[in-house]
C-alpha cells in the first residue's frame, strides 16, 4: 500500500434533507477528519451573472469505503461537493482506497 502518498487532512461531513411542513432543510453531520491524498485536475474561469466566477475540480483518493454522494468536503479553505459518486479502488498498490471527484460549488 502506498500510504505515503495521502498526506492531506480533509473534513469530511454527509447532507441529509429532513422535509418538515413542506420546507427542505439541509443537514450536516458532525463531520469525520480523515488522511487523503488532493490533486487539482482541472479549473476554469467563467462569467456568471456579470461576474467572474472560478471553479475548481479536485480528485480525492481516500480510505473510507463507506461514503455516499451527499458529502461536503473541507480543504483547507474550499468546500467541495463530489460530481461523480466515489468510486472503490481495486488494483494492488491502492487496495481499499476510494476516489472522489469534487468540485466548488457555483
Amino acid at each position: 500500500m502506498r500510504t505515503g502518498n495521502l498526506f492531506q487532512t480533509i473534513t469530511i461531513k454527509v447532507i441529509t434533507e429532513t422535509v418538515t411542513s413542506g420546507d427542505v432543510t439541509q443537514v450536516l453531520s458532525a463531520g469525520v477528519t480523515v488522511r487523503a491524498a488532493v490533486k487539482q485536475i482541472d479549473g476554469t474561469r467563467y462569467l456568471a451573472s456579470e461576474e467572474l466566477v472560478d471553479r475548481e475540480v479536485y480528485e480525492i483518493i481516500t480510505w473510507d469505503k463507506s461514503l455516499g454522494s451527499n458529502l461536503q468536503i473541507t480543504y483547507g479553505t474550499k468546500t467541495l461537493y463530489p460530481i461523480l459518486p466515489p468510486t472503490v479502488n481495486a488494483d494492488k498498490s491502492y487496495r481499499g482506497t476510494v476516489k472522489i471527484i469534487a468540485a466548488t460549488k457555483v
